[in-house]
């Protein structure tokens, strides 16, 4: 019984992830295309699966078409400025586009590498990501020069904090930034396969 075992929780490990990306695009993909609803049952000739998602997806790609030239940035601009003066608005959109810019940023501009920093307290290491380096000005205060990191947190990374570090302190990881972020994603439990290399070495 021990192979049946072995095997079931095989299976298990291997279709859970492909079951639930499956199950999660098929729910966003129904919820984007029922958005036509309306004009489906008063239209019913542009009753087509799928319209409402290729809509959207167009509507995506020339919002970052009309985003990229001057007028279209002008009218953002005086758009966001507009929202500034709703309550309540300024904090939940500049928190969202602020979050939204770091996690959807090209990975080269907004994390750097990946490295080892000394957190929560001296006698352990964190994992984080460069994001830039520190200003003049805190090299000052400091007495050393920083480099500004984000340790996010395990395993909703989309929180964490942001750390000032010595620059001699930081120690750099030999992974790749999408390496990094699964290990933190999966609470440490994915191993990059340059370490996995390194592990039978030794072994």
């Amino acid at each position: 019984m021990r192979f049946l075992r072995k095997y079931f929780l095989t299976g298990i490990l291997i279709l859970t992830p492909v079951l639930v990306t499956g199950y999660i695009l098929w729910k966003v993909f129904s919820s984007i295309d029922n958005l036509l609803g309306p004009l489906q049952k008063r239209y019913p000739i542009i009753d087509i699966p799928g319209l409402g998602f290729i809509i959207i997806i167009v509507l995506i790609v020339l919002t970052g078409f009309f985003a990229g030239n001057l007028i279209g940035r002008r009218i953002i601009h005086v758009g966001e400025r507009l929202l500034n003066y709703i309550p309540l608005v300024p904090r939940i959109y500049n928190a969202v586009k602020e979050l939204s810019q770091v996690f959807l940023a090209d990975r080269k501009t907004a994390f750097q590498e990946v490295v080892l920093v000394r957190y929560p307290h001296p006698g352990s290491f964190a994992l984080a990501f460069v994001t830039r380096e520190g200003s003049e000005y805190f090299n000052s205060l400091v007495g050393s020069e920083v480099v500004n990191v984000f340790v996010p947190t395990t395993p909703n990374p989309t929180s964490g904090f942001l750390l000032l570090v010595p620059k001699k302190d930081v120690l750099k990881v030999s992974i790749t930034v999408e390496e990094g972020m699964k290990m933190v994603i999966s609470g440490g439990a994915f191993s990059p396969p340059i370490l996995e290399g390194l592990a039978r070495r030794a072994g």
